[in-house]
């Protein structure tokens, strides 16, 4: 079991770091396409970008946020093809491989709906399962002045976090960490993650600490379900951000 977990978060991580990354750029939309509201406008471009057939089902949120400078109101679109990738794993006529690593693979997508600029983002892939559609938080993380964004994703029986801000028009990811592994194994692990003043810049540190699962007996099913970790107290690492790179390091 830890080598299949182990084994396909490495692939999904190789591949997802060696990817084209998406263009900051966006398409500017028609006078038309303006005027239809934003959810409008949203499954429109995201049918379009995926090339998504108007017979596939798939989840489609839409979470507003201040996100970045100006002061207009943002939002990140989580979508969720799970059909899709069902339909995929049967075409592949290896389901059965497919469904012991929870369908993994490009099948959840985040977009920016930029407030200032009336636009939305191509797709940015969040490799995981889609059986687990993307959890979204917002945080002040690298200012006070507006939020960050933080994903949460599952990969069979783990979890894990993105950190993003925005830049150039677009989420840019600073950071990942891992949030529980073996969840429902007698080798259990898990990590709280927790903000802190920064011993550098402005921007908050990321302490991360041994955790607890305080509901690891209540899984009834690993793809839907809502961890309530609290800290166990022992300090593994601290992370600190340097603004010329535009990452998280740390001193171990």
């Amino acid at each position: 079991m830890k080598k299949i977990t182990l084994f396909t978060f490495l692939i999904l991580f190789n591949y997802s770091c060696s990817e084209k990354k998406p263009e900051t750029s966006v398409e500017p939309e028609t006078k038309e396409e303006v005027n239809h509201t934003l959810e409008e406008r949203v499954h429109r471009h995201v049918q379009s970008d995926l090339s998504i057939p108007s017979t596939e089902k798939y989840s489609l949120k839409i979470y507003k946020e201040h996100l970045d400078g100006d002061d207009k109101i943002d939002a990140i679109i989580t979508v969720n093809r799970l059909d899709f990738a069902l339909e995929e794993a049967t075409k592949s006529g290896k389901f059965e491989m497919f469904k012991e690593l929870g369908f993994t693979g490009h099948y959840n997508y985040i977009f920016y709906f930029d407030g200032g600029l009336n636009q939305i983002s191509p797709a940015i892939p969040v490799p995981s399962s889609p059986k687990a559609e993307l959890k979204v938080h917002f945080e002040n993380i690298i200012s006070e002045a507006y939020k960050d964004i933080l994903i949460d994703y599952t990969i069979r029986n783990s979890s894990f976090r993105n950190y993003y801000d925005v830049t150039n028009h677009t989420p840019r990811q600073l950071f990942q960490w891992k949030l529980y592994d073996y969840l429902t194994e007698k080798n259990l692990e898990v990590n709280y993650l927790e903000h802190s003043e920064g011993s550098i810049g402005l921007a908050k540190d990321i302490l991360i600490y041994e955790g607890n699962l305080e509901n690891a007996n209540d899984v009834k099913d690993i793809y839907n379900f809502n961890p309530k970790i609290s800290k166990k107290g022992k300090l593994l690492y601290r992370f600190f951000y340097l603004d010329k790179e535009g990452k998280y390091f740390t001193k171990k």
